[in-house]
């Protein structure tokens, strides 16, 4: 039999793991990229979850880098504790100087943030 005295009995929430990245830009062929893994605190869903999230700092989208899947939503499949969000920088319009994305987590209506890991910073540099 399973001991069930380790169980999560807490509310479940989101965070980033790992918190920062940075990753030069690269080249056309081959371009930076950094993987932001949103992990789920807490009981696995039986469907799959979406999580949303806020995009600031001074890269701009579509023009310094792209994300894989929706802007600002993750999907954590069903039955899994974590999903990606790939971060892909466009080395030809990053000429000089560093870019940040910052992506801040805001959960969903029933699964919340946690307030310590709720931010993930990527530096895209030279």
């Amino acid at each position: 039999m399973k001991n069930r005295d380790n169980l999560y009995e807490g509310p479940d929430v989101v965070e980033f793991v790992p918190l920062t990245a940075t990753v030069k830009k690269g080249t056309v062929a081959t371009p930076g990229t950094a993987t932001a893994v949103v992990q789920l605190v807490g009981h696995q869903q039986a469907a799959a979850t979406d999580i949303n999230y806020t995009i600031s700092g001074t890269g701009v989208q579509g023009t310094d880098y792209t994300l894989s899947g929706t802007s600002g939503k993750v999907t954590i499949p069903a039955n899994s504790s974590s999903a990606n969000i790939v971060i892909t920088a466009i080395p030809a319009n990053i000429a000089t100087g560093t870019r940040t994305v910052i992506l801040t987590l805001t959960g969903n209506s029933q699964i919340g943030v946690s307030q310590n890991y709720k931010t993930y910073t990527l530096t895209i540099t030279q």
